[in-house]
């Protein structure tokens, strides 16, 4: 299993903050988190609304995320690291 979207996994309901390989973060509502076999999938929103989706094949497979846009979906990044937004 992916370790970050375990991570994820393990804190969803609760808030997660994502940290991007380029150092930025964004702190997510998280509405879903599940994983199918070595595959994760999860959505959740930042305070403004918008939405983004988290993926992951395996554990040797980054967790990219996408961010909703007015025009389809764009890539957020990578995911470099996960913890509960509420520390």
């Amino acid at each position: 299993m992916h370790t970050l979207a375990k991570r994820i996994h393990n804190i969803t309901p609760k808030d997660v903050r994502l940290t991007f390989e380029d150092g930025s973060t964004v702190v997510l509502e998280m509405r879903s988190a599940e994983f199918f076999q070595e595959a994760f999938q999860a959505e959740g929103s930042d305070s403004e609304g918008t939405t983004y989706r988290l993926v992951t094949d395996g554990e040797d497979d980054p967790l990219v995320a996408g961010r909703e846009a007015d025009d389809g979906w764009a890539t957020a990044g990578i995911v470099d690291d996960v913890e509960p937004a509420a520390e």
